[in-house]
C-alpha cells in the first residue's frame, strides 16, 4: 500500500458490518475511525474532519450511499471531491455496479464480504491513488 491512511470513516446502518470493516482498518493500522448510520451523518462526519477513505452502504434511511457519494463528488461544503469511496453492498450485480461507478465510487464490493476481501479491496484501491 503506498497512501498510509490516517482517518476513515464508515457509514453503515448496520452495527456488525461497521465492526468488520473497523476491524479490517484497524488492521491496516488507521487508528481514527469515525462511524456514521447514513449519508446525512456521513456528510457531517465529513465536514468535521474528512477522511482519507469512506466506506459506504448502499441502501441506508435518511440518505443512501449514492446519494451521499455524489455529494461527496460534488465537493458539498468543502468536503474533498476527490476522497476514496469504496462502496460495500447487498446490491449485486453488473448493472448495479455501473450504477454505482457512475455515482463516483472508487471500489465496489458485493455482500456478503470477507475479511480477505475488503484488506485487499484497501489495499488495491489506496495503491491506484498513491
Amino acid at each position: 500500500m503506498k497512501v498510509k491512511p490516517r482517518r476513515a470513516v464508515i457509514v453503515e446502518d448496520n452495527a456488525q458490518m461497521r465492526e468488520l470493516i473497523h476491524m479490517v482498518l484497524g488492521a491496516l493500522g488507521i487508528t481514527e475511525i469515525v462511524s456514521a448510520a447514513n449519508g446525512a451523518e456521513a456528510i457531517s462526519a465529513l465536514q468535521a474532519g474528512g477522511a482519507d477513505i469512506v466506506f459506504m452502504d448502499w441502501q441506508m434511511d435518511v440518505m443512501d450511499g449514492l446519494e451521499c457519494t455524489r455529494r461527496i463528488r460534488a465537493g458539498v461544503d468543502g468536503i474533498d471531491p476527490k476522497t476514496v469511496i469504496v462502496l460495500v453492498t447487498g446490491m449485486v450485480g453488473e448493472k448495479n455496479a455501473e450504477t454505482a461507478f457512475a455515482a463516483g465510487v472508487d471500489l465496489f464490493l458485493e455482500k456478503p464480504v470477507s475479511v480477505k476481501i475488503l484488506h485487499a479491496g484497501v489495499e488495491k484501491i489506496l495503491g491506484r491513488h498513491a
